[in-house]
């Protein structure tokens, strides 16, 4: 649904999906990077630690931008939107902290119990269970991490253009005050019973 929104309002509602982005960037490909070159597997709790903080930080503010009433309802609402995106990855760090939880848990009851010998010369012995328990853990991180980032790309270009999914409403509800609907526009998904934009007016209004 299209809004009608001023430049500085789209500017606003941009920033949260920015912040978004670049804590992805920065945690889970710099970060993670370094922490596997280092080979510490241990380190690599920095990155839901760091990335959870931001999201926090998302909540926060969210939540304090809701409650000012001079925010526009737009820019409150991608506020909001990119806060329940960082759920997702709040749910895939905790799926993943409780797969590792799970196998220490079974390796301190069955010591050894996933260990296999690695046929070396020395007799050692490879932690099967450790490795394939990071290894699934990864993957619903990065699934995680690969949609909210394709998500929250779009988010940026709606922002820019006053549009955002009016789903939104259920989380951030619109007032007497809220930005007046548009419609839906040529550069969305239209949905039956929904006003549609007139693309021809806009053109004359820009």
């Amino acid at each position: 649904m299209h809004y009608r929104v001023t430049d500085r309002e789209t500017h606003a509602a941009k920033t949260p999906h920015h912040i978004f982005n670049i804590n992805i960037i920065i945690t889970h490909l710099f970060i993670s990077m370094i922490v596997l070159e280092i080979g510490d597997t241990v380190a690599l709790l920095l990155v839901p630690l760091i990335s959870s903080l931001v999201i926090a930080y998302l909540y926060s503010r969210a939540r304090k931008i809701c409650n000012e009433a001079t925010c526009s309802w737009f820019v409150k609402a991608h506020w909001t939107l990119a806060w329940r995106r960082g759920r997702i990855l709040l749910i895939s760090y905790g799926i993943a902290l409780g797969m590792v939880a799970l196998y220490l848990l079974f390796d301190m009851l069955f010591p050894g119990g996933f260990s296999m010998n690695n046929f070396s010369t020395d007799g050692e012995q490879t932690q099967l269970g450790e490795i394939i328990t990071i290894r699934f853990a990864a993957v619903v991180i990065f699934v995680a991490v690969l949609i909210t980032f394709m998500q929250t790309g779009i988010s940026v270009y709606d922002a820019g253009k006053g549009i955002i999914d009016p789903k939104i409403e259920k989380y951030a509800p619109r007032h007497a005050g809220a930005n007046a609907e548009l419609g839906e526009g040529s550069d969305e998904p239209h949905h039956k019973g929904v006003k549609q934009m007139d693309e021809s007016k806009q053109e004359q209004e820009k």
